[in-house]
């Protein structure tokens, strides 16, 4: 997240241009600065003395969390997100690689943590985020230039009343420095009724760490902060962001390419607008109303949005230039629909936590291109292994391998995926994905399959290739709104494909049904496929689909459908 030095930056330029927008709150340059001063001098008084020094954030998109991640960059403290949909044992084991001696939550993921252990758990300090935490009642709350007093929406959520600059406290908080952990949380606007520093310590240290999703347990991607001034130079370059621009954020900041884009924006001076209803009609009277340029969003947003009515709002204000979205699992459909709800906006984005923004395909590409294709972004290389670590030529498939100023250096328990390859640009440090792919003439890159998620000892290679093109097959089909394809050995079912789809509308459930069924016989005759009409596919903001969540919903309604044929077969016999 953007640093202190360069909030004070924007703020001399333009100390009453808007940099956060949350609801009714309008955060200033002017004021982000201040407040993002006084949490840093909070924070860094009560940390405990142990090293390393990280914290974790449980939250959605909201302008202290923005203030938080602020102060921890200007700390040196890596802040890393963490989705509050997790499995708990994941999560417990996530907190014990990370061990942060600070947590920033809200009251919605509390009881989230109220289970979990880690090694410095009872010293980590706990910092609510969503207004004063028990103890802090009846206090004023912090800085309240924070609001720039323009409410407008009755009906957001409720925030602490503000006081003006000039009513806030500015002497040192009662509570000594490196105290324990309280019982109860201490509220951020507390932290902001800290003085403001007069020289801030000096950063602890030079990293990010990134989450990585994935069936291998959890692992963490660390990026030393080196490169980070190039690879936003390569993002700005990339879009043509500039200080004009109003970037909406439709998607947890703890999903890598949320928090890269929002980071982005800011350091080029733009207004950041958060957005943590997940609901569609809102996020398009938000994005209309705040004139936003650019946008990231959740795929599952994207996708209700593009069905809602409310989406025509946007293409009418003019504004819009720019969507992105993890692309990894959207269709036909939502391109199409895209371009004719929003206009040709929709650039749908490959990347992971370790290589950070890889690929991108603009909305012209994503006419005239098959899904999951597309393009290297500036200051990025991509190269296709064959299986001995060869870079191989156009046409070719093979395993698919990054570098560039967006890749992490390494996995924090310091297991080593990079190979150091000539690409044709000179010897460059590849970090060697999960994915399988294959580039053309052209440069582009389209994913023909993965590694991940299928366990070595009944890994069919052939059939894991198989159902990668019926996925593909199906996401470009124009009757469909959304489909996925899961591979699944229960005991009802045995060893089957589960394949729930969205119908393209209300009563063409029986055309997408025999579209679906004729392709699965086509691409696997091997595997009986159940083939489910559904109103909803439940994806991560990262783009990947929740598959626990999709069939404890689909599997039972499979089982009726089978009980009910059998009993039809046994009417008919007898």
């Amino acid at each position: 997240m953007i640093k202190l030095d360069d909030i004070r930056r924007h703020a001399a330029a333009r100390p009453d241009a808007i940099a956060l927008v949350d609801g009714p709150t309008r955060l200033s340059w002017a004021a982000f600065a201040d407040a993002v001063d006084r949490f840093a001098a909070g924070l860094s008084a009560r940390l405990p003395e142990t090293r390393p020094a990280r914290a974790v954030f449980l939250s959605g998109p909201r302008w202290e969390l923005a203030v938080a991640l602020a102060a921890c960059a200007t700390l040196g403290i890596p802040c890393t997100g963490l989705d509050p949909q997790e499995d708990p044992s994941r999560l417990e084991a996530v907190l014990g690689l990370l061990d942060p001696c600070a947590v920033f939550v809200t009251a919605e993921y509390r009881p989230l943590l109220a289970e979990r252990t880690w090694p410095a758990r009872s010293r980590a300090l706990e910092i609510a985020l969503d207004g004063p935490a028990e103890g802090d009642l009846g206090e004023p709350a912090a800085d309240a230039a924070v609001s720039e007093g323009r409410a407008r929406d009755a009906g957001t959520r409720p925030e602490p009343p503000l006081a003006p600059p000039a009513e806030v406290s500015t002497a040192p908080d009662s509570r000594p420095p490196n105290a324990p952990r309280p019982d109860a949380p201490v509220s951020c606007h507390r932290l902001m009724r800290t003085g403001p520093s007069r020289r801030l310590p000096e950063p602890l240290h030079g990293e990010s760490l990134r989450l990585v999703p994935g069936a291998r347990g959890p692992r963490i991607a660390v990026r030393r902060m080196a490169a980070e001034g190039r690879g936003l130079v390569d993002l700005v370059d990339e879009f043509g962001f500039e200080p004009g621009d109003v970037h909406l954020v439709a998607a947890p900041l703890w999903q890598s390419l949320s928090l890269q884009m929002a980071h982005t924006l800011l350091a080029v001076g733009a207004t950041v607008v958060l957005d943590d209803t997940q609901d569609p009609e809102t996020v398009a009277v938000l994005a209309a109303g705040e004139g936003a340029t650019t946008a990231v969003i959740a795929p599952d947003v994207l996708g209700r949005l593009l069905a809602h009515p409310a989406a025509a709002m946007l293409a009418h204000s003019g504004r819009l230039r720019c969507v992105i979205t993890p692309g990894r699992h959207l269709g036909r459909w939502t391109v199409n629909a895209a371009w004719e709800r929003l206009g040709p906006v929709l650039h749908l984005a490959y990347g992971t936590p370790e290589a950070g923004l890889s690929m991108i395909l603009t909305p012209e590409e994503a006419q005239v291109t098959r899904a999951r294709t597309g393009r290297a972004v500036l200051g990025t290389t991509v190269a296709v292994l064959d299986g001995s670590g060869a870079v191989l030529p156009a046409g070719r498939p093979g395993r698919v391998a990054v570098a560039g100023h967006h890749v992490m250096d390494g996995y924090l328990d310091g297991e080593d995926a990079f190979v150091t390859l000539d690409a044709g640009t000179g010897e460059q440090r590849f970090f060697v994905t999960d994915d399988l792919g294959v580039l053309d003439e052209r440069g582009r890159l389209t994913l023909v399959g993965r590694r991940s998620g299928v366990t070595r000892p009944v890994r069919d290679r052939a059939v894991d290739a198989a159902l990668f093109r019926l996925e593909a097959d199906l996401l470009n089909l124009p009757c469909l709104r959304d489909t996925a394809v899961v591979r699944v050995d229960l005991p009802a079912l045995g060893v089957a494909l589960v394949v729930p789809f969205i119908a393209v509308a209300v009563g063409r459930e029986a055309t997408g049904y025999r579209a679906l069924r004729t392709a699965c016989a086509r691409r696997v005759p091997s595997i009986p496929a159940h083939v489910i009409a559904v109103d909803h596919i439940p994806y991560s903001p990262t783009g990947r689909i929740r598959t626990a969540e999709l069939l404890e919903a689909v599997l039972p309604i499979i089982s009726l459908n089978l009980q009910l044929e059998q009993s039809a077969r046994q009417e008919i016999s007898a």
